[in-house]
């Protein structure tokens, strides 16, 4: 006859150890990635001599100068880090109802890593077929962290469920914001984006990056 090892009796407490040792395996770099990324976006902001305006450029172009190109490429990839392990941590904690998430959180991640291999064009135009990859996968960065939080959230029992779905709603406004802007809508020049978009993308970026770093904790065994 088997016998039923309960939790936090001697024959579970193995399998307990082990499971928090894996746990700080995942956990660290799925906060570290936000952290970091946010931190070498930061630092491309005040290098000078990048010539790139907060207010009416993008981020990506900080990836067309050498002295900043570097620290793109790491916010991109600690990101895409990021995002691959807390996909793995839902495998560990919820494998079951967390799927659609994990497939999201992957292609996100996928989607950083296209944008940091494949630079955008100089403005005002993109042409080549580099920037038309960075293009659209720059389109799944912005939308991935908002779906995948939705899509974990509509969890009752989720951990920090309000908090993950108050900045995932955020995001969403800033995306619809940062569209609405952006010199390719119809409604750019109604709205005067121009002249502000690049502001909207930086806000849109801070709120992924913080919705991200939420989902991390939220998806901690034991919460």
């Amino acid at each position: 006859m088997s016998s039923v090892s309960l939790p936090g009796s001697p024959e579970a407490a193995p399998r307990d150890l082990g499971r928090g040792a894996d746990a700080r395996i995942w956990l660290w770099p799925a906060l570290a990635g936000p952290v970091l990324a946010m931190l070498a976006l930061a630092y491309a902001h005040v290098v000078p001599g990048s010539g790139v305006s907060p207010l009416s450029d993008l981020t990506s172009d900080y990836a067309l100068h050498d002295a900043t190109r570097a620290a793109m490429l790491v916010c991109m990839l600690t990101a895409a880090m990021s995002c691959l392990w807390i996909a793995y941590g839902l495998t560990r904690t919820d494998p079951a109802g967390t799927a659609a998430a994990r497939v999201v959180l992957t292609l996100t991640a996928l989607a950083l890593t296209l944008t940091a291999i494949f630079p955008t064009d100089a403005a005002p135009g993109v042409t080549s077929l580099d920037a038309q990859v960075h293009r659209w996968a720059a389109a799944v960065v912005l939308t991935g962290p908002v779906c995948a939080g939705w899509a974990l959230s509509r969890r009752r029992t989720m951990p920090l469920r309000g908090l993950v779905r108050g900045t995932g709603v955020t995001a969403a406004l800033l995306v619809l914001a940062f569209l609405g802007a952006h010199p390719g809508s119809p409604f750019s020049v109604l709205l005067h984006g121009p002249a502000y978009y690049g502001l909207l993308e930086r806000l849109l970026l801070v709120s992924e990056t913080a919705l991200v770093f939420f989902i991390a904790l939220s998806a901690r065994p034991g919460q």
